[in-house]
């Protein structure tokens, strides 16, 4: 037999979640020429990348995605539809990276060369699949 507080428990778990379903936002629309702009990765996963770090994408008006991983360039074409990011035909230069800015590569390569999820906050670009979210600051806010 269920206890009271069993029940008061379901009941105030129930309420709460139409409550909260009520109260959601839209989807913020991104489009393409607000990431037609050159980018600093600043965060992993909500970790601050290492300042020996140089990792960045630009994106031109051609969408020609261009920019470095941690330690190796590349390049690519920039295939967006609705709010997901694609970095298509990627191809980069091969040179031998240190620990930490291979971990870099492998997770920053990782996200641009699949579909995934495109969100924009000011000057915050935040680019995320199931697996790692990027941040990247606007490397020229005054432009």
């Amino acid at each position: 037999m269920p206890s009271i507080k069993f029940i008061m428990l379901m009941v105030t778990t129930l309420m709460l979640g139409a409550c909260s379903t009520d109260a959601q936002l839209p989807p913020q629309i991104v489009k393409i020429e607000q990431l037609q702009h050159d980018w600093t990765l600043t965060h992993i996963d909500n970790i601050q990348v290492a300042k020996v770090i140089n990792s960045s994408l630009k994106i031109s008006k051609e969408n020609k995605a261009t920019g470095s991983l941690g330690c190796n360039r590349f390049f690519g074409q920039a295939e967006f539809d609705n709010n997901k990011l694609l970095i298509a035909q990627m191809g980069s230069s091969r040179k031998m990276c240190g620990e930490i800015e291979n971990n870099v590569e492998m997770d920053v390569s990782q996200i641009l060369s699949e579909w995934a999820t495109v969100m924009i906050n000011n000057e915050t670009l935040i680019i995320s699949n199931k697996k790692h979210s990027l941040t990247y600051k606007l490397a020229n806010p005054t432009l």
